[in-house]
């Protein structure tokens, strides 16, 4: 079997950078996303487009069968249930992280999509730490909005208002040293005020 590598992730969902939803939540791909997560045509698809890049970049065509540890939900409540259960809900990201946003007013995660890279990190006075992270995650037409489709982010966290990560490939039972988080450069992340 492939080991749990978020890299693979990461490459995987940058070869779907640019495509374009057909309609509201529709298309091809945006269909076969929610088809392997077992969900029809209009739905939303942030999380179906999760899973379709962890599943496709963890399978191993020799066994038949992926890697890929998270659910095939596009449930951005099922995966926190899941990642809590497994204890690999975290406050702090890491490249290739399954990032989670926090919906104050709901009270519930309403988004999701894959931590690219960790640019910054600092703290605001009442909001606590927060990350800058580049992300790669899939937009949803929202109401008249025409411009739903995969694609780069700049997103700030905070983890103190709900904001949560999940550390995937710690259920990779090969991966049992600890490795320090990395940023894009490939050094250690660093506090600013």
């Amino acid at each position: 079997m492939i080991p749990l590598t978020p890299s693979f992730l990461i490459a995987a969902a940058n070869t779907l950078i640019g495509l374009r939803e057909e309609g509201l939540n529709r298309g091809q791909m945006v269909e076969l996303f929610l088809r392997g997560v077992h969900r029809g045509a209009g739905q939303p698809w942030p999380a179906a487009f999760v899973h379709h890049v962890g599943y496709w970049s963890h399978f191993d065509h020799e066994a038949r069968k992926s890697s890929w540890p998270l659910p095939a939900t596009a449930s951005c409540y099922v995966l926190a249930r899941d990642a809590k259960r497994l204890d690999v809900l975290r406050d702090e990201p890491q490249d290739g992280d399954v990032f989670l946003l926090w919906n104050v007013q709901r009270a519930s995660f309403e988004h999701t999509g894959i931590v690219a890279c960790v640019r910054r990190e600092g703290e605001k006075w009442g909001r606590g730490a927060w990350y800058d992270c580049d992300t790669i995650e899939a937009k949803r037409h929202v109401g008249v909005s025409t411009d739903g489709g995969v694609r780069r982010c700049v997103r700030r966290f905070y983890p103190k208002a709900g904001d949560r990560f999940i550390r995937w490939a710690d259920l990779d039972q090969r991966s049992l040293v600890d490795q320090p988080a990395q940023t894009c450069s490939g050094s250690p992340t660093s506090r600013v005020a």
